[in-house]
């Protein structure tokens, strides 16, 4: 696997919502170096998306952990391995 798919690993995420206008913000805390601390977590940059892309990417990262579980499940029976990134 590529080294950079685990080079800044978020540490949990902030959800804001703005409903008069249908907005949300959302923030992922992240850690930029293996000896940073959790406390020291760079706070991330506000990504703000309309209501409809917020559905768009929770179907989007719901997909993925279905491939991820039907992976497993494949792996277990068969021992076959994969190194599947999907973008959406």
């Amino acid at each position: 696997m590529d080294d950079d798919f685990f080079q800044f690993p978020i540490t949990g995420w902030e959800i804001k919502t703005e409903p008069v206008e249908g907005l949300l913000s959302v923030r992922f805390p992240f850690l930029s170096h293996e000896q940073q601390k959790l406390a020291e977590a760079d706070p991330g940059r506000p990504y703000v998306m309309q209501a409809e892309q917020a559905r768009e990417l929770r179907d989007a990262l719901s997909r993925a952990i279905d491939r991820m579980d039907d992976h497993d499940i494949t792996t277990s029976m068969f021992g076959e391995q994969s190194d599947s990134l999907y973008i959406y």
